[in-house]
């Protein structure tokens, strides 16, 4: 079976149209839509998610020790540091499977750490995962079609009664999804079940899914893992096309430093649970702590 290269001048195409469609319907962009506001003032743009202290131990481990810093909206921030930095730890506390023993964590202005695990895709956190949580038995579209759920409205009553409302929104979810998979080049898949599709493809799947939540804040964790040179190379490009054409915030843990270098607008590296350094990818690179971290060499 061929599988085409996402084209992200087709994703810029797309992103135009409904950018031009917002304007003149004369209607700002909602912030859980597609496409995002610019920041008041035409100033540097503000913090969509804040993480100021947090601390997170296992017994006797400390996971976290005072770990800060800002991803701001509409950039694209690597994570990085060596194996138990403590960069899984901090993903688990964006996704509220971990509890946090002091800090603050604020997307949006709003404390994350008073939403419930179950509500966080609601308030607009999107997430992959290092190990692909897909279901293999179903289709490519009933995969990303379980991403929409956070944005529809139904229940028991709803359900068995087929209301209009309903109808109407599992009719826009599928729209949105038909979208986004011819958007994220799946569309000769997307009647296959997951189980049996090459890894890259699934991680697009899993892409799409985590998009169709309408999310303000992606988290990508390790989304080059298992990927040869050339599929790196193609999942560089789609990330960073993703964020234009769909006006997300990205945040990424990755051990490929290389693909990180290349994509991220700002890197912060983590070690032993704190927050070692932070700054563009030229500057970590060219920083001494950040390369004894990394490869053991004196400061």
């Amino acid at each position: 079976m061929q599988h085409r290269r996402v084209t992200p001048r087709k994703l810029r195409r797309q992103a135009d149209k409904d950018r031009t469609r917002d304007v003149t319907r004369n209607r700002p962009a909602d912030d859980m839509g597609i496409y995002r506001t610019a920041p008041d003032g035409g100033g540097p743009p503000r913090a969509l998610l804040r993480i100021r202290g947090v601390t997170v131990r296992f017994g006797s481990i400390v996971a976290l020790s005072d770990v800060s810093f800002e991803v701001r909206r509409g950039e694209i921030l690597g994570l990085i540091g060596p194996n138990g930095a403590g960069k899984t730890t901090l993903f688990n506390c964006l996704s509220r499977l971990c509890e946090v023993e002091r800090g603050a964590i604020d997307l949006d202005g709003k404390s994350l750490l008073e939403v419930p695990r179950h509500a966080v895709a609601r308030v607009g956190i999107g997430r992959t995962f290092q190990h692909l949580g897909l279901f293999d038995t179903m289709t490519v579209t009933d995969n990303v079609l379980v991403g929409t759920h956070v944005r529809e409205r139904g229940g028991f009553w709803a359900d068995a009664l087929r209301l209009p409302a309903l109808v109407r929104g599992e009719r826009r979810a599928r729209t949105r999804v038909q979208d986004l998979i011819e958007r994220l080049d799946l569309t000769a898949v997307a009647q296959a079940p997951v189980g049996g599709l090459p890894f890259p493809v699934k991680k697009r799947v899993e892409l799409a899914r985590a998009l169709a939540a309408e999310p303000k804040l992606l988290l990508l964790d390790e989304p080059a893992g298992g990927l040869n040179h050339e599929e790196v190379e193609r999942l560089g490009e789609l990330v960073k096309t993703v964020r234009d054409a769909f006006g997300v915030t990205i945040l990424m843990v990755e051990h490929h430093l290389n693909f990180v270098m290349r994509v991220s607008d700002r890197v912060v590296a983590l070690d032993f649970g704190r927050t070692l350094a932070e700054g563009t990818p030229a500057e970590m690179q060219a920083n001494p702590e950040v390369i004894r971290a990394y490869l053991g060499a004196p400061t």
